[in-house]
């Protein structure tokens, strides 16, 4: 018993310990580079602000709480105006899209929460045991892989694949976590860099690829809300940590060879008090579905088959304001539903109480074919069609007999969209600034995965599947547009580019650590590294 109680009271120590030297932001850090340590020419550090919210980067950096970000990013680099994340917008799918450039619907990591039917898996990313198992969820080559032999660090980011040196941080950042000190979480991803100059020290050579997570202001964010005083101060809280490394590396000299990306994987929705959607109640009382909402993953394949036999229907909902739903076929998980019984499923309320009849469903979408969607929502239907391209996919959406999206009241827009067909990249300029930026060309490679089950649904401004102050996952233009900033040798200070989507940071890198390109169609985004250097050129060619 004594031994029992003196490890009850080591364990307590050990705690309040960790706890204590987490308090605070951090000094400066201090640990020096040999001078014999290879520092590589060209080196990126790339900094994942989870959860940032662009309007408040914008007004911090202008009132001037948030020197650092002003400083690095704003006047001494390059931002993006209108840079948008995927679709849906949840943090482990972006992250695996910053990893391989390619859209969640192509590498298959979804979102947060997939169910697969073939395999009869619900993954959750959200739990201690299985927020690693992403890596093996994907065959994609990572930018890790594609940069070998050269080195790379990962702090604290779940998708690592292929990097030189993981440093994960799960204990420490486990004790925060459960305390609920999510600032601390990224304090440590900046005072972490102290033991990659160790490491560096010891291995005598400093990474070209230096990739640091911040994830402490997404949940600070969902837990109280993007628009309170707590996530203000978390984002100064980041811009200061930021700050600690950026001030490091320029003593290291590093700044003279490496260039600085910061960006987010998603922007953020405030949700009212009364707006839960409870979607499980709905699919039971409505539909008369029998329904599952709970991951299984911890099991054999037998197990899970025999489980999901119990249901006809898995809701899976991923940053609450996302939600996949999985029919079961007649004769099984195995046979799929074809779009005529998905369609029948949804309109068989008896009281005509359809999904997108609630105020706060912003919209329903399920395949009426390989190549087409149907959007509902409670303005009306539409339709999105793909067909090949040239040049890959192109798309029109179809405003018959409502326009859902808003499009047609901008006569721009509107004459785009009349012209029927056009590209990924076509989309993202023309709706750039709109509600819904860069939604249409995402929708129908996104309901052909089988990941995404036969209906997605997205949650209207102000409302969520799940309670919570604020939310993402939505196509909403708060939590679609993200940051996305350049600083370093050749970039010009004070510039800026018109669009990006977040596909487009992969290759964008490879190409300032000098890598070829691949024209296999492996990589969806493009370099946006001679629009950042072009800048640079014009602006030194004035007078």
């Amino acid at each position: 018993m004594e031994r029992k109680r003196l490890l009850r009271e080591g364990a307590s120590a050990a705690v309040v310990l960790l706890l204590l030297v987490g308090c605070g932001p951090g000094g400066a850090l201090t640990v020096r580079l040999r001078p014999d340590v290879k520092r590589p020419n060209p080196a990126v550090v790339l900094f994942i602000c989870d959860g940032m919210s662009v309007d408040l980067l914008d007004q911090g950096c202008a009132a001037g709480w948030l020197p650092n970000l002003q400083k690095r990013f704003v006047a001494g680099g390059l931002t993006v105006e209108h840079a948008v994340t995927c679709v849906p917008s949840i943090t482990y799918g972006v992250l695996t899209t910053y990893a391989t450039g390619l859209t969640p619907a192509t590498h298959g990591v979804l979102a947060n929460q997939w169910f697969d039917r073939r395999l009869r898996l619900w993954r959750e990313y959200g739990v201690i045991r299985h927020y690693r198992a992403v890596n093996g969820d994907f065959c994609a080559p990572t930018i890790y892989e594609r940069i070998q032999p050269g080195v790379s660090v990962s702090i604290q980011n779940a998708v690592h694949r292929g990097v030189t040196k993981n440093v994960a941080n799960w204990a420490q950042s486990g004790v925060r976590w459960f305390f609920h000190d999510y600032t601390a979480v990224d304090k440590l991803t900046a005072t972490t860099l102290e033991y990659v100059a160790g490491w560096a020290n010891r291995n005598g050579e400093w990474p070209e690829l230096l990739v640091c997570y911040f994830p402490g202001l997404d949940s600070i964010g969902h837990v109280c809300g993007v628009e309170s005083r707590r996530y203000r101060d978390a984002l100064g809280h980041i811009d200061y940590q930021v700050g600690r490394v950026c001030d490091w590396l320029e003593a290291e000299g590093l700044l003279e060879t490496s260039t600085l990306v910061l960006v987010a994987d998603h922007g953020m929705v405030p949700v009212r008090d009364d707006g839960v959607i409870d979607l499980a109640q709905y699919l039971r009382d409505e539909l008369d579905r029998r329904v599952t909402e709970s991951p299984f993953q911890d099991a054999p394949f037998e197990d899970r088959y025999r489980h999901f036999e119990r249901f006809d229907t898995v809701l899976a909902k991923s940053a609450n304001r996302f939600a996949a739903i999985h029919f079961r076929g007649k004769l099984g998980w195995d046979d799929p539903l074809e779009p005529e019984a998905v369609r029948a499923i949804l309109e068989a309320s008896p009281d005509g109480r359809r999904l997108w009849d609630h105020a706060g469903v912003d919209l329903v979408v399920y395949a009426t074919g390989n190549r087409e969607v149907a959007l509902r929502s409670p303005r009306g239907a539409a339709r999105v069609v793909e067909r090949p391209g040239a040049r890959g996919p192109e798309y029109r959406y179809v405003p018959v007999p409502d326009d859902v999206l808003g499009y047609l009241g901008d006569a721009e827009l509107a004459s785009f969209v009349s012209k029927g067909f056009h590209s990924w990249r076509e989309w993202l300029q023309a709706t750039r600034g709109q509600t819904y930026p860069d939604v249409v060309p995402h929708l129908v490679p996104l309901l052909r995965h089988p990941r995404s089950g036969d209906v997605v649904l997205f949650a209207a401004h102000g409302y969520s599947f799940a309670r919570e102050k604020s939310g993402h996952g939505g196509v909403h233009r708060d939590e679609m547009r993200i940051p996305m900033m350049f600083a370093g040798p050749g970039i010009a200070a004070g510039g800026s580019l018109d669009v990006a989507r977040a596909v487009d940071l992969a290759p964008t890198i490879l190409a300032m650590l000098g890598c070829e390109l691949p024209e296999d169609g492996s990589l969806e985004g493009v370099s946006l590294l001679p629009a950042l250097t072009a800048q640079a050129v014009s602006r030194t060619r004035k007078p």
